[in-house]
């Protein structure tokens, strides 16, 4: 009857001790999401701005080629292209942190924790890679926030970081990665206006000026022939007037002086 009671009173050591953890990890899960909400919430603050400036080079792209000046315009285009290149990188990190809060929300036995943490884990280091660049201040809390995440998986966990297969841990990381750019992508084609393409360039075609031409042209200036006027009038150039002329006059049809 003692062991029976021993072993009761045990059982009920080890239900309050699991219970106790479980709310802890409860716990320490909540205060990671809640920063990961905090670096959300900058990243969308960044993408803020990026999208304002976006905004002022693309009316500046538009003003540029109405006023017929195409480099400036090409100028103003390239850091267009270099804003919506740091645009999709914050947003897709914004997307995949959403993510990772969601998935966090899925821990509920501490047996399981380290299987989804340290794909999590994972995934946080290299979004930090990402926006290191970008936005540093993002990167240097999510490292932080890397830290914490490993420790809660070993200290939780039956399973540690190194009996985990790498290139699983890895695959599911970048399964969430892939998901969160292609979001980012489709949105940018919602909320992103495509650039103006620049206008073609059409060289005009000039219509072969006529014997008939030169006549009635020498006709309205009294029988004189002003070369250099003529080549302006037609967009000629001078040599071209003179063959023209020379042609005629070998035909008959006018006669040059020496």
């Amino acid at each position: 009857m003692v062991n029976k009671l021993l072993s009761s009173l045990f059982g009920i050591s080890l239900f309050h001790s699991d219970k106790k953890e479980k709310e802890r990890l409860g716990e320490q899960l909540t205060a990671i999401s809640l920063r990961l909400k905090d670096q959300q919430n900058r990243l969308e603050e960044t993408i803020r701005r990026l999208k304002e400036k976006d905004k002022d080079l693309f009316s500046k792209v538009i003003r540029a080629q109405e006023e017929g000046e195409e480099a400036r315009a090409k100028i103003y285009a390239q850091e267009i292209a270099e804003i919506r290149k740091f645009i999709k990188i914050i947003y897709t990190a914004t997307l995949a942190l959403e993510k990772v809060r969601i998935k966090l929300d899925t821990v509920q036995e501490l047996q399981g924790a380290s299987i989804v943490l340290f794909p999590v884990a994972k995934l946080l280091g290299d979004l930090k890679d990402q926006v290191r660049n970008v936005v540093p201040d993002v990167a240097m809390a999510l490292d932080s926030i890397v830290s914490n995440v490993n420790g809660i998986a070993i200290q939780t966990g039956s399973v540690d970081g190194t009996s985990l297969v790498p290139s699983i841990v890895d695959e599911q990381a970048q399964q969430i990665l892939k998901e969160a750019q292609s979001s980012a992508e489709a949105k940018m084609k919602e909320i992103l206006p495509d650039l103006p393409h620049p206008p073609i360039s059409q060289t005009p075609v000039r219509r072969k000026v006529t014997v008939d031409d030169v006549m009635s042209y020498i006709k309205s200036r009294g029988g004189f022939f002003d070369v250099q006027d003529f080549a302006s009038l037609y967009g000629l150039g001078r040599q071209e007037v003179m063959e023209l002329l020379r042609e005629m006059n070998s035909r008959g049809l006018i006669s040059l002086e020496a």
